[in-house]
């Protein structure tokens, strides 16, 4: 049975989600949020399924959906954002003159994996998304001319399975906020997230297939996520074979370039540094072009003490794996 209402969300017209139900009350333990949002598909979920998520590939989605993947930490941009949240909605009050009002999980009535929670309800018969963002971000360039597309589809998707009628967006960037919109219904994007929502949800979650590698668009975090570690031992033969033997001749070209490229660069710090001398600062018409200032290495650490002080070692020193690629170099043709 559903947790009892915090308000009843249908009550008066203004406040009415006629598409949705409500799964959880907006002061729900966290616990229980974390477990019913991997019942479905949440707004923050849909710039993923439309290829527009910054933070998140198909395949780390479906690890959560699935359940094969931990819980996210809280960290300091979250916490950041969960404190502003109420300021930023009291605020957006202040500015426009409506009231709003929290609403906690919502599931659509007619999909029942198609969740989400939006920040405030508005008593215009809207939503408002609230948003936080560091200033020197690709986000924040697109706020400061417009929206930021994720969060665009994030507000589309809560409109899909509300029923309400539009849109507001708030964003904060230190130290100025703003409102954009409000924005109608945007029914060809409800409908694209409708079909890859349910798409993803029957073949990918409930039929527990992974989303297929787009090579396109995959992230060196989606191949460690895919493939963390080898199997000792284990070979694969090439599907296409040409196809490797020019990717492979295409990337010893670009190395080549690149070891050209970084040679003539040392050379030309060399140079640099000999006109300089001892001088912090090597000048061009009175003005700094160059400086060259002491800063210390990164510490080494002496590989006797995992064996004379095991416990400080293992207790002080952290050791990350990852796969690196080798190229193989061709073997030579045998002797006749």
């Amino acid at each position: 049975m559903a947790a009892p209402l915090l308000h009843d969300v249908n009550s008066s017209a203004n406040w009415a989600c006629p598409d949705a139900r409500q799964i959880l009350r907006a002061d729900a333990p966290r616990e229980l949020w974390l477990a019913e949002r991997r019942k479905g598909i949440g707004g923050s979920d849909t710039p993923v399924l439309l290829g527009e998520s910054r933070h998140q590939s198909l395949y780390g989605l479906w690890l959560d959906k699935t359940g094969q993947a931990e819980d996210d930490e809280t960290n300091d941009a979250m916490r950041r954002g969960n404190w502003l949240e109420p300021h930023l909605a009291d605020w957006f009050t202040e500015q426009t003159g409506i009231p709003v009002r929290r609403c906690g999980l919502l599931a659509s009535r007619e999909r029942d994996h198609l969740r989400t929670t939006p920040d405030r309800l508005s008593a215009d018969g809207g939503l408002v998304e609230i948003k936080t963002t560091g200033v020197f971000t690709d986000n924040a360039k697109a706020w400061r001319t417009g929206v930021a597309r994720d969060a665009y589809i994030q507000g589309q998707q809560q409109l899909a399975v509300t029923g309400r009628s539009h849109l507001w967006l708030v964003a904060w960037m230190d130290p100025t906020p703003l409102i954009r919109g409000p924005f109608g219904r945007d029914e060809p994007l409800i409908d694209e997230i409708l079909e890859r929502t349910d798409k993803f949800w029957a073949v990918n979650v409930e039929g527990n297939t992974p989303p297929e590698v787009d090579i396109a668009t995959i992230t060196d975090e989606e191949i460690a996520l895919r493939w963390p570690t080898e199997i000792k031992g284990s070979t694969v033969e090439a599907d296409y074979p040409r196809h490797v033997r020019a990717l492979l001749a295409e990337r010893a070209e670009l190395k080549a370039r690149i070891s050209e490229d970084e040679k003539r660069a040392r050379d030309i710090d060399a140079a640099l540094r000999v006109m300089a001398g001892d001088a912090e600062a090597l000048l061009v018409d009175g003005l700094p072009v160059v400086t060259f200032k002491s800063q210390l290495n990164a510490p080494s650490v002496d590989k006797a003490l995992a064996e004379d002080h095991p416990d400080i070692y293992a207790r002080y020193i952290s050791r990350s794996a990852s796969r690196r690629i080798h190229i193989v170099k061709p073997r030579k043709a045998a002797a006749a």
